[in-house]
């Protein structure tokens, strides 16, 4: 999924466009910078599906803004702006609509336009802070820009990857190229092994953990608005083939492996029973083997999460990294070959604080998710509900800021419910405390699908590293 998006009239800044695009492609990854001529779209592609997904996946938008961006006409004269169904039009307005970062980039002289020269939709895009790059003082002013953009926390997570790899691929040039390195490295090779293995891992769990995110939000939910269940044993099905698919082979705990099997089978089973006797019974047994899979599997994930992303080794390899660099600082002539290497070291320590912190979040959530589950979907007493809620409580305390940007927009609606929860305890009227701890229970639902995305794609986007890494081990 591409993390900046460039939009751009080709009348108006196409070869502004390419070489921005070289040079951003350098500081956050080709992959991660979407220009259609660029292999944004390949060959028999569909056009309007790709552009689609790209902007509805995007972290920020970049649009070009050249001497001719407002006066554009199509062939019949009519302004394209003045077009709904202009592509540039609707690229700056979804984009604006989704409220990520959108930054106007002005080139050839241009001038930000006047809210009279732009439609409704895209006039917002005036209130935001305009960059200017011209030809004479490029690099400086991509600099500036590429500065800019680090500060959007999801595009710095993109940086730092970006500067992990630049640092492989600089390590490679020297182990190809100074023996002493080759040998360093050589000795620290169960350091990359295992860093490669648990990049696999993480992605495996992630696998499993996004298809049951699916048989909950797409089976269970439904089935329990009153969809028959019948209707969803397909979706079922499907995801339920994709994480044994992604087990098949795999380095996965026997234990883990077997208890998700078990669960899937037994699950299987209920929806075979209900296709055959359309019964409550039968439905409720469904619902049931659902709510069994949903609470006791993913704390297991989430202990194996937690076991990979501290096998990755991060630090470790960029103590390795760092000893390559100490090891190349006194032959002069290696000055250029150590930028990569040293923003490398950087880029992992970066990477492997915010991996720690959001694996943590991520499992304080989980806990807090099962508890309220429990609490929830369970049998609750009367008179039980103030010391579950205690524990629950207990839970809470432990996520702590700084929080990711996926957690931070819930923090305040969770600290009001909480109030709620307290005060209706303390005037013992259980069933309004009943109800506040439901609101309670939504919001982390929606936060832990936020947070749980968020690691997801950490650990997606870390997958990148894995290739440079299987080169190294191989020259070892």
């Amino acid at each position: 999924m591409p993390g900046i998006f460039l939009s751009y009239r080709r009348a108006d800044t196409q070869p502004w466009a390419g070489h921005l695009f070289d040079d951003l492609a350098k500081s956050f990854g080709a992959s991660q910078v979407f220009m259609d001529i660029n292999g944004g779209i390949p060959r028999g592609a569909n056009f309007e599906q790709t552009l689609t997904t790209a902007l509805a996946g995007c972290d920020a938008l970049i649009a070009l803004i050249g001497p001719q961006w407002t006066a554009c006409k199509r062939s019949d004269g009519i302004r394209r702006l003045d077009v709904p169904a202009d592509w540039v039009r609707n690229e700056i307005g979804t984009a604006l609509r989704r409220k990520i970062c959108v930054t106007p980039v002005l080139f050839g002289g241009a001038r930000l336009p006047g809210t009279t020269e732009l439609p409704e939709d895209l006039q917002p895009l005036l209130v935001n802070n305009a960059a200017e790059v011209t030809d004479t003082r490029w690099p400086y002013d991509v600099g500036e820009l590429v500065k800019d953009l680090v500060r959007v926390p999801l595009l710095k997570r993109l940086y730092d990857i970006a500067l992990i790899n630049a640092g492989l691929e600089g390590l490679k040039r020297l182990i190809g190229t100074v023996p002493a390195v080759a040998d360093a490295v050589s000795r620290s090779k169960e350091v990359i092994a295992t860093t490669h293995r648990e990049v696999g891992r993480l992605e495996l769990f992630k696998t499993i953990h996004d298809s049951f995110h699916s048989m909950e939000t797409r089976c269970l939910l439904p089935m329990r608005a009153g969809g028959q269940a019948p209707l969803f044993e397909k979706e079922f099905s499907r995801q339920a083939r994709r994480i044994r698919e992604a087990m098949h082979g795999r380095d996965l705990d026997p234990n883990l492996q077997g208890d998700i099997l078990d669960a899937l089978d037994s699950t299987a089973s209920a929806f075979q029973s209900a296709a055959a006797a359309a019964s409550d019974a039968a439905f409720e047994r469904v619902i049931n083997e659902f709510l069994r899979l949903f609470s006791s599997v993913p704390a297991a994930l989430d202990m194996g999460i937690a076991q990979a992303a501290a096998g990755l080794n991060l630090d470790r390899l960029a103590d390795l990294m760092a000893r390559v660099r100490d090891l190349l600082a006194a032959p002069a002539g290696q000055e250029g070959q150590l930028k990569p290497l040293l923003q490398g070291i950087d880029g992992l320590g970066a990477l492997n604080v915010e991996l720690k912190t959001r694996v943590k979040e991520h499992g304080g959530l989980q806990r807090l998710d099962s508890k309220l589950r429990a609490v929830c979907d369970g049998e609750t007493r009367m008179g039980d509900l103030a010391e579950e809620w205690t524990r629950i409580k207990q839970t809470r305390s432990r996520l702590v800021s700084p929080y990711s940007v996926e957690l931070e927009p819930a923090i305040e609606e969770l600290a009001d419910a909480e109030r709620e929860i307290e005060a209706a305890l303390a005037s013992k009227d259980e069933v309004a405390a009943q109800n506040y701890v439901r609101q309670f229970y939504t919001t982390i639902t929606y936060a832990f699908q936020d947070v749980d995305r968020g690691l997801k794609e950490l650990c997606l986007r870390l997958t990148a590293v894995s290739e440079p890494i299987k080169t190294i081990l191989a020259m070892c």
